[in-house]
Parts: structure tokens; C-alpha cells; sequence
């Protein structure tokens, strides 16, 4: 049953030239255009999350940290123990935007004082973030007729002139279950089409003839899906210049869940549907909602704190951050562990309801 399904939907994109261009043209296309638009953005006023350290024993820097703290624009993580590595790890594994490290004498004009700590592709928070860090400076500045220099660096994995702009890296992660999304939503409403046919009836032999129809439908839409985030993964590897060759099997695993994650819950919308305009509107609704607030068109940090607690409800947040942690941030299989198990957890739960539904829906 379960090849006979996959069979059928193969064959059905291999007979549309059209769709099967489009299917694996389409997605490097759109990373592209993403990548091209977002990686040049900056600007604006941001709720921005900061880390700050005060490491020096100056009564004057720590007062004017203790100021900070005390009237912040910004929302603020701080601890007395702090050192500049406890700022820089914050900051590589996303947990701040941008954080600073407060030594020497703030009120020393020759030499910098402040050091601001960033992730490459949260330019606009370090620039919003040296911006009222100025503000306040130049209020303690004409106190003590003194001129105090700020002074930035970047969270990067390589310092040489290739690196990568890192909102195309972010934007890998966001285009692909964008595109996934919308791709697996599109291959499972042929489920309706079926039904609606009475082909449904015909396939559903046996007590098992619904579950494993939605089985065999899942893996091709997985199937289909990592093709798409591969194609995604190589435009930006090949014409981008992103360091993709040497975490292949990474970087595959990543577009495996994703792809698998999108089918699962594209095979749970259109169990919930009853007709094929039905489905149209409820997924393109869904698509664009999580794709709002889950960064796909945006970065999350870009908007306030609960929007973006909101956001982690969705496929989009940890999409990205899959792709982010592997390619940005340098993070191992091990440290992504909590983030693949939270994403092939709800791969499974969206399947079993998909599954569950489906069986009464077919036996109504």
C-alpha cells in the first residue's frame, strides 16, 4: 500500500513537467531573492535583547554600569560574575541580540572602554545598541570633559574577507520551510481529490488501508521536500559562497526533519478539511501565519518579546535555528540535540493525529 500511494504521487508530478521544474527550480530561486533583499536590511528602533559584563574594578565604570541597569532602553541580562566569554557565549547561541563588555576607565579618552559583542546577522541590534549606549555617554561625557570611545567586534566562525553575509546563512534556514510549507500543503490536498473521486475508497483495503495511505503519502512528501531544501542549500552554497561542503551530512539531517516536519503538519491540515477550497484558504492562512511569526519573513528578533514567545510555537523558529546553529553558530550535533528532538517530536505528533483523523474521516 505504502508504494503503491508513493507510486501514484510520483507519477503524478513526473506527468506535470511543469510542477516537476518548478518543484526543484523554484525553491533556490526564491532563496535568492530572500537572501538578496534581507541581506543589505538595516535600521530601525528594535526591542532588542542585551547581555552586559562590568569587568573592571573602576568605581566609575561600575557606577555607570549600575546606571544601565538601572534605566535601560533595552531589555538587559546582567551578572556581577560575568566575563567577556560568558557575554560572547550568550550572543553565539542566541539567547541575547548583541551584549557589551564594560573595562578600564569609562573615563579614560584614550583608550576604548566598551566593547560590543555581535552576531553577524543582528547587525541592526549592535547598531541600535551603540546608538544609546552613545546617548548615555555623552551625558556622562560633558559631566567629566571627556571624550569615551566605543569600540565593536563580531561573533563569527571565520575573520578572513569570504565570510559569508549572515543573513543569507539565516535566511537558508527561513526560506526553506517557507517553501516547505507551502509545497506540502500543496501534495496533500490531492488527498481531498481522492476522496471527492472515490479512488480513497478503492485504496483503503484492511483495517490499516488509512494508515498506511497516509504513510506512504508522508514519505514522498518528505522525499520531495529534502530535495528542495538541498536544492535550497547548494544555490547558497554555489552562488552565495556559504561553507556548506563540509557539514553535508549535517546540513541533510537538518533538511530531512524539516521536510518531514512540514509534511506532518500539512498531512494534519488536510485531514481537518473537507473540500479543496477549504484547504486552499485554511493553509495558505497557516503558512503565512507562522511563517509572520516564526522569522521567516522577519527576524524574530525584530519583534517585541510577545510576538516572539509566540513565535516559538512555530515549525519556522526551529527550522532556522537548526539551519542557524549549524552554518552561524558552530553548533555540534550534541547541542542541536534539543532542538531536533523538539522538531521530530512534533513530526510524530502531527502524524499519528493525521493518521488518527484520517481513519475516521475515510470511514465516514
Amino acid at each position: 500500500m505504502i508504494s503503491a500511494v508513493f507510486r501514484i504521487m510520483w507519477l503524478r508530478l513526473w506527468r506535470d513537467k511543469g510542477a516537476l521544474v518548478l518543484a526543484f527550480i523554484l525553491p533556490g530561486f526564491i532563496f535568492a531573492i530572500f537572501a538578496a533583499i534581507f541581506s543589505s536590511a538595516s535600521g530601525g528602533q528594535l526591542d532588542i535583547r542585551v547581555a552586559m559584563a562590568v569587568t573592571s574594578p573602576v568605581e566609575a565604570t561600575q557606577s555607570f554600569g549600575k546606571r544601565i541597569a538601572e534605566n535601560a532602553t533595552f531589555s538587559l541580562t546582567t551578572d556581577a560574575n560575568w566575563t567577556e566569554a560568558d557575554v560572547r557565549e550568550r550572543v553565539r547561541l542566541g539567547q541575547d541580540d548583541v551584549g557589551f563588555v564594560m573595562f578600564g576607565d569609562i573615563r579614560d579618552p584614550n583608550t576604548p572602554s566598551i566593547h560590543i559583542i555581535k552576531d553577524p546577522s543582528r547587525d541592526i541590534a549592535a547598531t541600535i545598541l551603540m546608538g544609546q549606549l552613545r546617548q548615555k555617554l555623552a551625558v556622562l561625557a560633558q559631566t567629566t570633559s571627556t571624550e569615551i570611545f566605543v569600540q565593536s567586534s563580531a561573533i563569527q566562525a571565520n575573520e578572513d574577507d569570504t565570510q559569508t553575509d549572515p543573513s543569507v546563512t539565516y535566511y537558508i534556514g527561513a526560506t526553506a520551510i517557507l517553501f516547505l510549507l507551502f509545497s506540502a500543503m500543496q501534495g496533500a490536498s490531492i488527498s481531498l481529490e481522492e476522496r471527492k473521486s472515490g479512488i480513497s475508497d478503492r485504496l483503503l483495503t484492511g483495517p490499516k488501508g488509512a494508515t498506511l495511505m497516509t504513510l506512504g503519502k508522508f514519505l514522498f512528501l518528505t522525499m520531495i521536500g529534502t530535495l528542495q531544501a538541498v536544492v535550497i542549500v547548494a544555490v547558497a552554497g554555489f552562488f552565495f559562497k556559504v561553507p556548506v561542503a563540509g557539514l553535508a551530512l549535517p546540513l541533510l539531517f537538518a533538511s530531512l526533519c524539516a521536510a518531514a516536519f512540514a509534511a506532518s503538519i500539512a498531512l494534519l491540515t488536510v485531514s481537518l478539511c473537507t473540500s479543496l477550497s477549504q484547504m486552499n484558504t485554511v493553509s495558505t492562512f497557516l503558512v503565512l501565519l507562522f511563517s509572520a511569526i516564526g522569522g521567516s519573513m522577519v527576524p524574530r528578533f525584530m519583534m517585541p518579546d510577545w510576538l516572539q514567545n509566540i513565535g516559538r510555537f512555530t515549525p519556522n523558529h526551529w527550522v532556522i535555528e537548526s539551519y542557524y546553529g549549524i552554518l552561524a553558530r558552530g553548533q555540534s550535533v550534541s547541542d542541536l540535540l534539543s532542538v531536533w528532538s523538539i522538531v521530530i517530536g512534533a513530526t510524530c505528533v502531527c502524524l499519528f493525529l493525521a493518521v488518527f483523523i484520517s481513519h475516521k474521516m475515510m470511514r465516514v
